[in-house]
């Protein structure tokens, strides 16, 4: 009604949020606290997991190339990586 009748100014209105007090700001950092710790122990186990799947793999390619005597793995000679650096020195 103010709005439609009255002469205030909505344009120059500041809205003031209300002040936390000291026990709300403790509250949230702790909940804080509590979410970026999840998210660390997640983060840990993910990076566990892809340890042990690199682990898993490295085995399984071993094993491949020892049961089927073929070369999986690319190996760098000296002399080829050297001329593979003056191949990308000249470009």
């Amino acid at each position: 009604m103010v709005k439609k009748y009255g002469n205030f100014d909505w344009e120059y209105q500041t809205i003031s949020p209300m002040s936390k007090t000291p026990e709300q700001k403790i509250l949230e950092l702790e909940a804080k606290i509590k979410l970026l710790e999840k998210q660390k122990n997640r983060a840990e186990h993910l990076a566990e997991r892809a340890d042990k799947k690199v682990i898993i793999f490295d085995m399984l390619v071993d094993l491949a190339e020892k049961e089927y005597s073929i070369d999986i793995r690319k190996i760098f000679t000296p002399e080829l990586s050297t001329s593979i650096e003056k191949k990308t020195k000249k470009l």
